[in-house]
Protein backbone atom coordinates (compact mmCIF):
# COMPACT_ATOMS: atom_id res chain seq x y z
CA UNK A 1 0.00 0.00 0.00
CA UNK A 2 2.87 2.60 0.50
CA UNK A 3 3.72 2.15 -2.81
CA UNK A 4 0.62 2.88 -4.18
CA UNK A 5 0.35 5.96 -1.87
CA UNK A 6 3.65 7.09 -3.20
CA UNK A 7 2.82 6.28 -6.94
CA UNK A 8 -0.17 8.49 -6.55
CA UNK A 9 1.98 11.43 -5.04
CA UNK A 10 4.26 11.38 -8.11
CA UNK A 11 1.11 12.06 -10.36
CA UNK A 12 -0.15 14.96 -8.51
CA UNK A 13 3.18 15.98 -8.72
CA UNK A 14 3.68 15.07 -11.94
CA UNK A 15 0.40 16.44 -12.96
CA UNK A 16 0.87 20.12 -11.24
CA UNK A 17 4.22 20.19 -13.43
CA UNK A 18 2.61 19.32 -16.11
CA UNK A 19 -0.27 22.33 -15.31
CA UNK A 20 2.24 24.97 -14.91
CA UNK A 21 4.16 23.48 -18.18
CA UNK A 22 1.05 24.49 -20.33
CA UNK A 23 0.30 27.70 -18.68
CA UNK A 24 3.94 28.10 -19.88
CA UNK A 25 3.20 27.66 -23.41
CA UNK A 26 -0.33 29.03 -23.67
CA UNK A 27 1.31 32.32 -22.21
CA UNK A 28 4.27 31.74 -24.44
CA UNK A 29 3.93 29.62 -27.11
CA UNK A 30 7.44 28.47 -26.80
CA UNK A 31 8.02 24.72 -28.62
CA UNK A 32 10.10 23.71 -25.76
CA UNK A 33 7.52 24.33 -23.30
CA UNK A 34 5.02 22.64 -25.59
CA UNK A 35 6.88 19.20 -25.49
CA UNK A 36 7.60 18.78 -21.88
CA UNK A 37 3.85 20.08 -21.46
CA UNK A 38 2.89 16.48 -23.00
CA UNK A 39 5.76 14.95 -21.45
CA UNK A 40 4.87 15.72 -18.32
CA UNK A 41 1.75 15.02 -18.79
CA UNK A 42 2.29 11.17 -20.10
CA UNK A 43 4.13 11.05 -16.84
CA UNK A 44 1.20 11.32 -14.96
CA UNK A 45 -0.27 9.31 -16.79
CA UNK A 46 2.41 6.72 -16.32
CA UNK A 47 1.72 6.93 -12.99
CA UNK A 48 -1.52 6.79 -12.65
CA UNK A 49 -1.16 3.52 -14.46
CA UNK A 50 1.57 2.17 -11.99
CA UNK A 51 -0.85 2.99 -9.12
CA UNK A 52 -3.64 0.96 -11.22
CA UNK A 53 -1.21 -2.44 -11.79
CA UNK A 54 0.01 -2.05 -7.71
CA UNK A 55 -3.83 -1.68 -6.20
CA UNK A 56 -5.63 -3.91 -8.96
CA UNK A 57 -3.02 -6.34 -10.64
CA UNK A 58 -1.55 -6.38 -13.75
CA UNK A 59 -3.67 -6.46 -17.27
CA UNK A 60 -2.37 -5.90 -20.74
CA UNK A 61 -4.09 -2.51 -20.63
CA UNK A 62 -2.63 -1.41 -17.47
CA UNK A 63 1.26 -2.64 -18.44
CA UNK A 64 0.74 -1.07 -21.97
CA UNK A 65 -0.26 2.02 -20.62
CA UNK A 66 2.87 2.22 -18.04
CA UNK A 67 5.21 0.94 -20.99
CA UNK A 68 3.93 3.24 -23.40
CA UNK A 69 3.91 6.44 -21.47
CA UNK A 70 6.98 5.59 -19.33
CA UNK A 71 9.19 3.64 -21.66
CA UNK A 72 8.72 4.71 -24.65
CA UNK A 73 6.81 8.11 -25.75
CA UNK A 74 8.22 10.42 -22.45
CA UNK A 75 11.78 9.85 -23.21
CA UNK A 76 11.48 11.14 -26.69
CA UNK A 77 9.68 14.07 -26.19
CA UNK A 78 11.76 14.96 -23.47
CA UNK A 79 14.29 15.13 -26.33
CA UNK A 80 12.18 17.31 -28.63
CA UNK A 81 11.61 19.83 -26.10
CA UNK A 82 15.35 20.11 -25.56
CA UNK A 83 16.09 19.99 -29.12
CA UNK A 84 14.01 22.70 -29.60
CA UNK A 85 16.17 24.65 -27.01
CA UNK A 86 18.94 24.15 -28.49
CA UNK A 87 18.16 24.21 -31.74
CA UNK A 88 15.12 26.59 -32.41
CA UNK A 89 15.19 26.81 -36.09
CA UNK A 90 14.65 22.91 -36.54
CA UNK A 91 11.20 23.30 -35.32
CA UNK A 92 9.76 21.51 -37.91
CA UNK A 93 12.24 18.72 -37.81
CA UNK A 94 12.07 18.85 -34.22
CA UNK A 95 8.38 17.84 -34.34
CA UNK A 96 8.27 15.55 -37.63
CA UNK A 97 10.35 13.33 -34.86
CA UNK A 98 8.56 13.41 -31.96
CA UNK A 99 5.40 12.47 -34.22
CA UNK A 100 7.48 9.60 -35.75
CA UNK A 101 8.54 8.30 -32.52
CA UNK A 102 5.23 8.62 -30.98
CA UNK A 103 3.43 6.79 -34.25
CA UNK A 104 6.29 4.03 -33.66
CA UNK A 105 5.90 2.98 -29.93
CA UNK A 106 2.24 3.51 -29.98
CA UNK A 107 2.10 0.68 -33.13
CA UNK A 108 4.30 -0.75 -31.55
CA UNK A 109 2.73 -1.77 -28.08
CA UNK A 110 -0.98 -2.15 -29.78
CA UNK A 111 0.76 -5.18 -31.67
CA UNK A 112 2.73 -6.97 -29.38
CA UNK A 113 1.77 -9.90 -27.20
CA UNK A 114 2.34 -9.46 -23.32
CA UNK A 115 2.74 -12.32 -21.57
CA UNK A 116 -0.19 -13.14 -19.54
CA UNK A 117 2.34 -15.48 -16.92
CA UNK A 118 4.81 -12.41 -16.09
CA UNK A 119 2.06 -10.19 -15.46
CA UNK A 120 -0.05 -12.59 -13.39
CA UNK A 121 3.61 -13.47 -11.29
CA UNK A 122 4.17 -9.58 -10.58
CA UNK A 123 0.02 -9.41 -9.39
CA UNK A 124 0.40 -11.77 -7.11
CA UNK A 125 3.40 -10.62 -5.32
CA UNK A 126 2.34 -6.99 -5.78
CA UNK A 127 5.36 -6.50 -7.68
CA UNK A 128 5.75 -4.55 -10.74
CA UNK A 129 6.47 -6.71 -14.12
CA UNK A 130 9.85 -6.60 -16.11
CA UNK A 131 10.01 -5.44 -19.50
CA UNK A 132 11.85 -8.35 -20.48
CA UNK A 133 9.53 -10.43 -19.22
CA UNK A 134 6.18 -9.20 -20.46
CA UNK A 135 7.09 -8.46 -23.67
CA UNK A 136 10.43 -10.00 -24.46
CA UNK A 137 11.16 -10.56 -28.52
CA UNK A 138 7.78 -8.20 -29.66
CA UNK A 139 8.06 -4.34 -30.94
CA UNK A 140 7.63 -2.46 -27.78
CA UNK A 141 10.66 -4.29 -25.71
CA UNK A 142 12.80 -3.83 -29.33
CA UNK A 143 11.72 -0.21 -29.76
CA UNK A 144 12.99 0.39 -25.80
CA UNK A 145 16.81 1.18 -26.36
CA UNK A 146 17.07 2.99 -29.91
CA UNK A 147 14.08 5.45 -28.69
CA UNK A 148 15.50 6.26 -24.97
CA UNK A 149 19.23 5.93 -24.95
CA UNK A 150 19.24 8.24 -27.74
CA UNK A 151 16.67 10.55 -26.11
CA UNK A 152 17.96 10.53 -22.91
CA UNK A 153 21.88 11.53 -24.16
CA UNK A 154 20.45 14.38 -25.33
CA UNK A 155 17.98 15.63 -22.15
CA UNK A 156 21.29 14.97 -20.29
CA UNK A 157 23.82 16.37 -22.33
CA UNK A 158 22.15 18.88 -23.59
CA UNK A 159 20.78 20.34 -20.18
CA UNK A 160 23.87 20.45 -18.53
CA UNK A 161 25.62 22.42 -21.58
CA UNK A 162 22.69 24.85 -20.94
CA UNK A 163 23.34 24.99 -17.49
CA UNK A 164 26.91 25.45 -18.17
CA UNK A 165 26.59 28.15 -21.35
CA UNK A 166 23.87 30.43 -19.14
CA UNK A 167 25.24 29.43 -15.97
CA UNK A 168 22.26 28.02 -13.89
CA UNK A 169 22.98 25.81 -11.60
CA UNK A 170 19.47 25.02 -10.79
CA UNK A 171 19.00 23.54 -14.05
CA UNK A 172 21.61 21.01 -12.54
CA UNK A 173 19.04 20.10 -9.64
CA UNK A 174 16.80 19.33 -12.82
CA UNK A 175 19.37 16.35 -14.38
CA UNK A 176 19.60 15.18 -11.30
CA UNK A 177 15.74 14.92 -11.36
CA UNK A 178 16.57 13.10 -14.53
CA UNK A 179 19.08 10.57 -13.24
CA UNK A 180 16.85 9.99 -9.74
CA UNK A 181 13.42 8.81 -12.33
CA UNK A 182 16.01 6.90 -14.02
CA UNK A 183 17.55 4.75 -11.44
CA UNK A 184 13.28 3.41 -11.50
CA UNK A 185 14.59 0.64 -13.96
CA UNK A 186 17.92 -0.52 -12.51
CA UNK A 187 15.46 -1.46 -9.46
CA UNK A 188 12.92 -3.19 -11.21
CA UNK A 189 15.32 -5.15 -12.98
CA UNK A 190 17.00 -5.95 -9.52
CA UNK A 191 13.56 -7.12 -7.82
CA UNK A 192 13.64 -3.94 -5.72
CA UNK A 193 10.08 -2.95 -7.17
CA UNK A 194 9.18 -1.01 -3.55
CA UNK A 195 11.76 1.60 -4.27
CA UNK A 196 10.30 1.91 -7.86
CA UNK A 197 7.82 4.56 -6.78
CA UNK A 198 10.61 6.18 -4.78
CA UNK A 199 12.25 6.82 -7.45
CA UNK A 200 9.63 8.36 -9.85
CA UNK A 201 7.95 10.36 -7.70
CA UNK A 202 11.36 11.73 -5.60
CA UNK A 203 12.52 12.18 -9.17
CA UNK A 204 9.60 14.59 -10.37
CA UNK A 205 9.68 16.26 -7.38
CA UNK A 206 13.38 17.36 -7.81
CA UNK A 207 12.92 18.13 -11.12
CA UNK A 208 10.14 20.28 -10.45
CA UNK A 209 11.93 21.78 -7.89
CA UNK A 210 14.79 22.57 -10.27
CA UNK A 211 12.66 24.17 -12.38
CA UNK A 212 10.58 26.38 -10.18
CA UNK A 213 14.09 27.93 -8.86
CA UNK A 214 15.45 28.16 -12.48
CA UNK A 215 12.21 30.32 -13.57
CA UNK A 216 12.09 31.97 -10.75
CA UNK A 217 15.67 33.58 -11.63
CA UNK A 218 14.05 34.25 -15.05
CA UNK A 219 11.62 36.69 -13.89
CA UNK A 220 7.96 36.60 -14.44
CA UNK A 221 8.06 37.80 -17.97
CA UNK A 222 9.62 34.92 -19.31
CA UNK A 223 8.73 32.28 -17.39
CA UNK A 224 8.58 29.31 -19.45
CA UNK A 225 12.08 30.52 -20.69
CA UNK A 226 14.46 27.73 -19.07
CA UNK A 227 17.03 25.24 -20.01
CA UNK A 228 16.53 22.30 -18.51
CA UNK A 229 14.85 18.86 -18.70
CA UNK A 230 11.89 17.06 -17.48
CA UNK A 231 12.07 13.47 -15.60
CA UNK A 232 13.01 10.42 -17.72
CA UNK A 233 12.25 7.06 -16.34
CA UNK A 234 12.30 3.40 -17.92
CA UNK A 235 10.64 0.95 -16.11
Amino acid sequence: MTGVVLALAGALVAGSFAARLWRDWDASRRHHSLAWAWSLTLYAVGMVALVVGLLLGWSPGSYGAYWLTGALVNVPLLAVGELHLLVPSGRRLWWTVAVAAVTWAAVAVLVSSFDQDALRAATAVGGIPQGADVLAGQPAYAALQPLTLTGTAIVLLGSVWSALRRRRPAVLLIVLGVAVAGSSSAFVRNDMDALVPVALSAGVAIMYAGFRASTARRGARRPADVDGASPTRRP
